[in-house]
């Protein structure tokens, strides 16, 4: 079993991310992005299930946006054009990768 102190874990976040967790059939990660700075339109061959940890944002997917907040889960499938953009504070989410991010290129 593994255990994190998020709080921890968010104060040692180098640039926009860190994984917590690698497996051959999941990973988890933790992103932080800061009002003003820029998420790279992208997709992965992976399933994603995103959690938002806190505050707002808006999310593209496939060239259309919608707000998210605190509590919301995204699921995006494999191959899914996304990118996060908009935002209005610190976004912090936790994004699951099933399987283990790039493991599928």
């Amino acid at each position: 079993m593994e255990t994190f102190d998020f709080n921890k874990v968010l104060d040692q976040i180098e640039g926009n991310s860190a994984e917590l967790i690698r497996a051959d059939a999941v990973s988890v990660e933790v992103m932080k992005f800061e009002e003003g700075e820029k998420d790279q339109q992208h997709a992965h061959g992976e399933d994603e299930v995103y959690y938002i940890n806190s505050g707002t944002a808006k999310l593209s997917v496939e060239g259309e946006s919608t707000e998210v907040s605190e509590g919301d889960v995204i699921h995006l499938e494999p191959g899914t054009e996304h990118r996060f953009h908009d935002f209005k504070d610190e976004l912090v989410t936790t994004v699951l990768y099933a399987p283990a991010k790039g493991s599928t290129e």
